[in-house]
């Protein structure tokens, strides 16, 4: 029921094929069609070649049923979590002696409602470049400069997840 059997009149070689039903559900097979579709969207049209960092932020239990059915209670906390990782990139920016008025972050997020076993776990998957686009105004060349950051430190991380976490309750 769940896939048709393709076989090959000339060699008699068979493969089973699932079913995509192209719904908006948790069927796997539309649900992998679509991750891989994004991806390559992401890697061909909207990600530059740079060293990216992917950061994934989990909920407390008591909060992952609210966060899962008010949709702008979940956008605001993932502003919040957008928000800090820019403050700490633009922080290591300056001290690098880029001035904060040229830097600019950038990130892609994904929301994730489910866990591995069709769990209600909202969660953040956030693609963040290692490093800050410099927009400087006086170069010749259009397009902004990339300018790789150090990876962040155990401590940094459990920073950010510290005021992430106050922030957001």
């Amino acid at each position: 029921r769940g896939f048709a059997r393709v076989r090959c009149s000339q060699c008699g070689d068979e493969i089973l094929c699932a079913f995509s039903c192209r719904g908006r559900g948790v069927c796997p097979s539309c649900a992998a069609r679509r991750m891989h579709e994004t991806a390559l969207h992401l890697v061909d049209r909207l990600v530059p070649f740079v060293p990216v960092r992917q950061w994934v932020l989990t909920y407390p239990f008591l909060m992952r049923l609210p966060l899962a059915y008010d949709a702008q209670l979940l956008s605001a906390a993932l502003t919040i979590f957008i928000r800090a990782l820019f403050v700490w990139q633009r922080r290591r920016a300056r001290r690098l002696g880029h001035p904060a008025r040229t830097v600019a972050p950038a990130s892609v997020t994904f929301v994730q409602r489910f866990g591995s076993a069709l769990q209600l776990t909202p969660h953040l998957h956030t693609l963040l470049p290692d490093g800050v686009f410099l927009d400087e105004p006086g170069r010749g060349d259009a397009r902004p400069r990339f300018v790789r950051l150090e990876p962040p430190t155990d401590e940094e991380v459990g920073e950010l997840l510290e005021r992430v976490a106050e922030r957001t309750r």
